[in-house]
């Protein structure tokens, strides 16, 4: 019986797969559909992958081909800029020759020096020669000044052509961060998906397992095949399992005394105002027994906390809701998380007694601090301050006397 129970209280747990402050519990055939809904996702997913995988070495190619162009463009502009240097002195000599040149046009442009040179000639041929030279002089002084023009035209263009590269080879680094960063980002997406996707399925199949392995029906959730399967035994004097009703809380302990109340106080041994976030119950005895308030799963226990001490989380759902009922200053722990309880397991005993539980900052004196909290704990919030927020009067779900009061019985 114990064994069943204990993998009953982790169905309790898994069924509720998709986290839902005020979801009902889902039943097998509920739980198949949503573990075959996930296996569809995760092959799509890794369809996907595939596919970016792909789209990755492509990319890759691509970077690779850039790169390559890159080196090119460094290599063009390295050859650039030794063609414009070779440009500017190739125009420096042309600009010596042109003034050369033109002094001497200047110098033989008067008509006295062009005749003194023509008509100085020995014969007619030689006459007919220093025509034509003199014609070439002021030919070859045209010439020199078009083929200037011309070497600092194509040294414009190609200092053009190098600003123009630059700044080509600007945008393809920039493509390229942008590729790398686009890849990064699209390949982190999934593979955190992928995680997530692997977690659920994980989590439904152990689920519908464990209800398939206990021959429930699918139209059953883990709370009404357990009750179908293991239901309380008749005796003379009654039912020996259900002292208390299932689906309600009820007192974590048969008797005691309230001395604190939920809400802001000032904290009796750290020194500020804070949020008490359950209500206190007094008893005194070694060995005094903690119920669970009603039916659920034990979702985590803390052992030894500097304040605290010994604790215990379980998540319940009643009436379709979700609620988890916290536990602390305990002195022995008699359940393990996963194990399925009812309101009649004793899931541990009484403690908070500073000369015993020394390692319990936060108690003056031995008493257990019993919360209660909207949704569950570890599943729909993780840390301890959004559990606090979650915190709600214990009064709200279970009847106690006033402050002070004394009360004997569960209900």
């Amino acid at each position: 019986m114990k064994k069943v129970k204990t993998v009953f209280i982790f169905l309790l747990c898994t069924c509720l797969i998709v986290p839902n402050v005020y979801g009902a519990e889902k039943t097998l055939g509920a739980l198949k559909k949503e573990l075959a809904d996930l296996e569809s996702k995760l092959k799509a997913n890794e369809e996907q992958a595939n596919q970016t995988e792909q789209q990755r070495k492509e990319t890759q190619q691509n970077i690779n081909n850039i790169k390559a162009e890159i080196q090119k463009a460094n290599e063009d502009i390295n050859a650039l800029t030794a063609e414009i240097e070779k440009l500017n002195k190739q125009m420096e000599e042309k600009e010596k020759e042109i003034k050369n040149v033109i002094n001497f046009v200047q110098v033989a442009n008067g008509e006295s020096a062009y005749m003194e040179y023509i008509f100085g000639a020995k014969d007619f041929t030689d006459f007919i020669y220093r025509v034509a030279v003199s014609e070439q002089i002021v030919k070859y002084n045209d010439t020199l000044i078009d083929e200037y023009n011309a070497l600092i035209k194509k040294n414009n263009e190609k200092k053009e052509e190098l600003k123009n590269k630059q700044i080509e080879l600007g945008k393809k680094q920039q493509e390229l961060e942008l590729e790398m960063a686009k890849l990064g980002e699209k390949l982190k997406s999934l593979e955190e998906g992928e995680q997530s996707l692997s977690a659920s399925i994980k989590t439904a199949r152990k689920a519908v397992q464990n209800l398939e392995n206990q021959k429930c029906k699918d139209s059953e959730t883990a709370t009404t095949c357990y009750k179908r399967l293991h239901p309380p035994i008749q005796t003379s004097s009654g039912s020996i399992n259900t002292s208390v009703p299932g689906g309600v809380f009820t007192r974590p302990i048969t008797s005691g005394v309230v001395s604190s109340e939920y809400g802001n106080r000032y904290h009796p041994t750290r020194g500020y105002y804070t949020l008490h976030t359950g209500i206190d119950l007094a008893n005194s005895g070694s060995s005094i027994p903690v119920y669970a308030s009603t039916e659920g799963t034990v979702a985590a226990i803390v052992t030894r906390a500097s304040c605290g001490g010994n604790q215990i989380y379980i998540h319940h759902i009643v009436n379709g809701k979700a609620f988890t009922t916290g536990y602390m200053h305990l002195r022995s722990i008699n359940v393990s998380v996963g194990q399925y309880v009812t309101g009649n397991t004793v899931i541990a005993t009484m403690g908070g007694n500073p000369s015993i539980e020394y390692w319990d900052g936060c108690s003056t004196g031995q008493h257990l601090h019993f919360i209660v909290a909207s949704g569950l704990y570890y599943v729909d919030y993780y840390d301890y301050n959004s559990f606090k927020s979650h915190t709600m009067n214990p009064r709200y779900a279970v009847s106690f006397p006033s402050t002070g009061g004394w009360f004997s019985g569960r209900l």
